[in-house]
């Protein structure tokens, strides 16, 4: 608890509102800064769409990708998940006083909302700190800056119980993980993504966890040569990521993992979205590799 009061601390030195303004740092290390505190919001990311929502920030606007919550799916919608997707036509017809992006992926369509005046700012978080002080940013130039904190103080306490769990198993005695993202051509997560940070938090030691970057390209063989003693992906990874698709592949029913069937598909929603959900990720994960400690 102390850490997380000591991280809300000084992340709202960061993030400030004076004189009727706000502003709060994004993603990209970019300074925003608002008149006032933004009540019409357009969010083009799920995981945006997720924190805007669990804040209590107005949403006028989402792209189709956004699901969750349930309330989103009754906003207007002004494209897909990339830039040329986005109907800028649609997005200033909302009138928006925030866009919210996921950085570099919408550049293009947030360099044209620019030429129009619409501030925007991008959420693309790594690692646990990095999504709750997104939360916070997000919250602050939302005028929900309370209801923000809260939100990531839960999270990572929620994270933090999860932690003490697993804490009476020895690292040595961890199980090896492999998260997979895509099979064809094979990528798993680097160590800059909350992805990894999930696995290690649930008790998981990632086998490439020497990568750096987010999406790295794997070969087969180095899986195997790593030998997982579990593998695990989102559960939109359909069919691939399945005991009985994965035992065909060749030299895989080698693997400790394939050998044990521990193969664990976990709900996309928790872990392919940045936002406070990442703790039932966590959660999930733990439960997944060791489920005599969550009865």
């Amino acid at each position: 608890m102390k850490h997380t009061l000591l991280f809300v601390a000084a992340f709202l030195c960061a993030a400030f509102s004076a004189f009727g303004q706000v502003q709060a740092v994004d993603s990209l290390g970019l300074t925003v800064r608002l008149a006032k505190s933004a009540s019409r919001i357009v969010s083009l990311s799920p995981a945006s769409t997720e924190v805007l929502f669990a804040v209590g920030a107005t949403v006028v606007g989402d792209t189709t990708y956004c699901v969750y919550p349930p309330e989103a799916l009754a906003v207007e919608k002004v494209g897909g998940f990339s830039a040329d997707s986005m109907s800028i036509e649609k997005i200033l017809s909302l009138k928006p006083d925030l866009v919210v992006s996921n950085g570099k992926i919408h550049k293009p369509a947030t360099d044209e909302l620019a030429r129009y005046g619409i501030p925007t700012f991008a959420y693309d978080p790594s690692g646990f700190d990095g999504i709750a002080a997104g939360i916070v940013a997000i919250g602050t130039l939302a005028g929900r800056k309370e209801a923000a904190v809260l939100v990531a103080s839960i999270m990572k306490e929620k994270i933090a119980k999860v932690e003490k769990t697993i804490a009476v198993i020895p690292a040595s005695q961890r199980l090896s993980v492999f998260w997979e993202v895509y099979n064809d051509p094979l990528m798993t997560c680097g160590s800059a993504t909350f992805q990894h940070a999930i696995v290690e938090a649930g008790g998981g030691k990632d086998i490439f966890s020497d990568l750096a970057g987010s999406w790295p390209m794997v070969s087969a063989e180095e899986v195997i040569r790593r030998a997982p003693q579990a593998i695990m992906g989102a559960d939109d990874h359909g069919e691939a990521l399945t005991l009985d698709a994965i035992v065909k592949r060749p030299g895989w029913s080698l693997v400790p993992a394939v050998r044990s069937g521990k193969i664990f598909l976990i709900p996309t929603g928790i872990v392919s979205n940045p936002g406070p959900r990442v703790a039932d990720g966590v959660l999930a994960v733990a439960k997944a590799l060791y489920p005599r400690l969550f009865p």
